[in-house]
C-alpha cells in the first residue's frame, strides 16, 4: 500500500522542557477521506521516541528523560496551526470541549497540561476513562473494547447545560487496532448527544486503526481528525496490538537508522504504546524489549544498555 504525504507546515516552538526552540515539520495525508486529515509531526523529540536517541535505539531511551521528550512532543503538536484549527475553527473549547485520556495512571495525565500550554486552549471538561479489551470465548482479548468506568466532574446544578454544550471531544490514546478508542467514542456520543467532532491525539497511531475509527465516526455522524507522532505506523495483522515501522514512511533516513540496529527485521520489532507505556520503569521496559528481540533472534548490542 502507498500513502502520499504532503508537507503541511514547519517551524520551531519554545517548550518548557528545553532551553532552545524545538524545530518541527508536519505532514498530512487524506487517505481516509478529504475531510479526515491525518497529521504527523516530526521533531527531535518524536524521533527519540520512535527511532533513535544518542545513537542508540529509541526502545532503550527510557525513564524521565524519555517522559520529558514525550511532554515536549505533546506540547509541540498542540502548538501547531493544524491542531489549533482542529479544535478552535468552529468550537469554543472552554464551552464546547471535553478532553478524555484513556489511561488510569495519574503520571500519564500530562497530555492535558501540555495541550493547554501548547495551544492556549482549555477544555470545559476533563475525564480519565478506563477502557479494556473484551475477551472472546477462548479467553483471548481483542474482539472489542469496553468502557469500565471513568472519572468526570460535572456539577449537578449545571449537568443538563454542560451535557448539551459539549460538541467536541479530544481523545488521548495511542491507536493500534482502535477498539478502545471506538468504545470511548460510542460512550461519549451516548452521553453527549450534541457531540459533533472527535480529535484523536496519539503518541503512536496505525493506519488500520485510524481507518476503523474513521468508519465508526462516519456511522455516528461525527467529524474526525487524527494527530500522531513521527510516523503513521503499521498494525500487526496477527493481533493488532503491536505497531511496526511502516513501508509508507515519511523518512527514508530513519528507515536506514533502524536497519543499523535491527537489520532486515527492522520492521518487525514492536514500536508502540500510549503515554503510560512511554513512562514504564526502566527494568520492565528492558525486560520487554529483550523478550521481543529474542523472539526475533536479534542479538542486542551491549552498548545499547550502557550510559552514554
Amino acid at each position: 500500500m502507498k500513502i502520499t504525504w504532503t508537507p503541511s507546515s514547519s517551524g520551531s516552538t519554545k517548550t518548557p522542557y528545553k532551553s532552545s526552540p524545538t524545530p518541527y515539520k508536519t505532514y498530512q495525508t487524506h487517505i481516509l477521506g478529504k475531510d479526515i486529515p491525518i497529521t504527523v509531526l516530526q521533531s527531535p523529540e518524536t524521533k527519540s521516541l520512535l527511532v533513535t536517541k544518542n545513537n542508540k535505539p529509541a526502545r532503550v531511551y527510557l525513564g524521565m528523560a524519555r517522559a520529558k521528550d514525550l511532554c515536549s512532543a505533546t506540547y509541540t503538536i498542540a502548538s501547531t496551526k493544524e491542531f489549533k484549527k482542529a479544535i478552535n475553527h468552529k468550537y469554543i473549547p472552554e464551552k464546547n470541549a471535553i478532553s478524555v485520556l484513556l489511561i488510569r495512571e495519574p503520571l500519564s495525565q500530562s497530555p492535558f497540561i501540555n495541550t493547554y500550554m501548547g495551544s492556549g486552549f482549555e477544555s470545559r471538561l476533563y475525564a480519565v476513562m478506563d477502557v479494556h479489551h473484551v475477551k472472546d470465548v477462548k479467553g483471548l482479548k481483542g474482539i472489542s473494547g469496553r468502557v469500565c468506568s471513568y472519572k468526570i466532574d460535572i456539577p449537578e446544578s449545571k449537568s443538563k447545560e454542560i451535557h448539551e454544550d459539549i460538541q467536541l471531544a479530544i481523545i488521548y490514546d495511542s491507536i493500534a487496532g482502535g477498539r478502545n478508542v471506538i468504545a470511548s467514542i460510542i460512550e461519549l456520543k451516548k452521553r453527549f448527544k450534541n457531540l459533533e467532532k472527535v480529535v484523536l491525539f496519539s503518541v503512536y497511531s496505525t493506519y488500520q486503526g485510524s481507518k476503523r475509527i474513521a468508519s465508526v465516526c462516519k456511522k455516528n455522524k461525527l467529524a474526525c481528525e487524527f494527530f500522531c507522532m513521527h510516523e503513521l505506523l503499521n498494525a500487526s495483522p496477527l493481533n493488532e496490538y503491536d505497531c511496526f515501522y511502516p513501508s509508507w514512511n515519511i523518512s527514508k533516513e530513519d528507515e536506514d537508522i533502524l536497519k543499523t540496529f535491527y537489520g532486515e527485521k527492522y520492521n518487525k520489532i514492536c514500536i508502540g504504546g500510549d503515554w503510560t507505556a512511554n513512562t514504564l520503569g526502566k527494568e520492565q521496559a528492558i525486560d520487554v524489549l529483550e523478550s521481543q528481540l529474542k523472539d526475533l533472534n536479534i542479538e542486542p548490542k551491549k552498548s545499547w544498555f550502557l550510559p552514554k
